[in-house]
């Protein structure tokens, strides 16, 4: 899984998420193209429809698209939201485990976790994108795990996300990249560092 908007980046103008949007997630097979036969790549991107611009996630197996997810809840410039009757219904199976895609500021909406967990999901992923200002990110740094946490205890389900790591002139990120348990505990993190990598074997207890 690679963090919120992995594929173009983050645009801070509509105009930038214009020349970075993807009228086709088949494109994106390009950067799975190297993956092992049955290993599940999620992807984030700007994607172009003809509802607008999203932020989404594309979920690719085996040289194929298994499904789009988009972001209800969208904060970036240019961006629209994910129509109704996508929100909640959008899981899938990733080794014979129930997966939903919460995507950056989703996470902070629980009917959209309850919602995933209606349609059997066991497992959030939550491909994040907290890059922010200086300030924003001492404000942001805390309720963005708690929300994790709180998705995770909600309905006793794993969450895992992913975020981008590093730090600019005027601007840091939060680096919230985590493996937390059904109870809200913290199994692993990232360091705050550009380029890091989690890997953590997930055991689902059914």
């Amino acid at each position: 899984m690679t963090p919120e908007f992995a594929i173009g980046g983050l645009s801070h103008t509509a105009e930038s998420a214009g020349k970075r949007a993807l009228d086709n997630p088949m494109q994106l097979l390009a950067h799975a193209g190297d993956a092992p036969a049955e290993l599940t790549v999620i992807l984030g991107y700007t994607e172009r429809t003809r509802s607008g611009l999203h932020s989404s996630a594309a979920v690719l197996r085996n040289g194929t698209l298994v499904t789009t997810v988009r972001k209800a809840y969208p904060r970036e410039p240019g961006l629209v939201p994910a129509s109704a009757r996508a929100v909640g219904r959008s899981t899938f199976d990733v080794a014979g485990v129930r997966c939903g895609i919460l995507i950056c500021a989703d996470a902070r909406h629980p009917e959209l976790a309850a919602g995933l967990a209606a349609e059997g999901a066991e497992l959030l992923i939550c491909p994040l994108n907290n890059d922010m200002s200086l300030a924003n990110a001492a404000r942001w740094r805390l309720p963005t795990e708690e929300a994790l946490a709180a998705r995770a205890r909600e309905i006793g389900c794993w969450v895992v996300s992913a975020d981008v790591a590093g730090q600019q002139v005027g601007r840091s990120a939060l680096a919230a990249t985590r493996v937390i348990a059904p109870d809200g505990s913290e199994r692993a993190r990232s360091e705050p560092l550009p380029d890091e990598l989690v890997v953590f074997d997930l055991l689902i207890n059914r």
